[in-house]
């Protein structure tokens, strides 16, 4: 039985393992990746535009980006 339970722990410890390695090893290929691009005077890709806020007028202000009857609550 406790053959058993060492087994099961050595099998999660290498796929906790794998997983780590792996997220690095894309976090390298990743890394370089941009250098190449750098160095080939390619540049990093854009972000998408994002939309620009919207402002509202409410009554006789101006207020940006929510509703006029909205009220915000610093309760959380």
């Amino acid at each position: 039985m406790f053959a058993l339970f060492l087994t099961g722990l050595f099998l999660a410890t290498a796929v906790v393992v794998a997983g780590v390695l792996a997220d690095g090893g894309l976090r390298w290929w990743s890394a370089f990746g941009a250098l190449r691009r750098e160095l080939k005077g390619d540049g990093a890709p854009h972000l998408p535009a994002l939309r620009p806020a919207a402002s509202y007028v409410c009554g006789s202000r101006q207020v940006p980006a929510r509703s006029c009857s909205q009220r915000v609550s610093r309760a959380a």
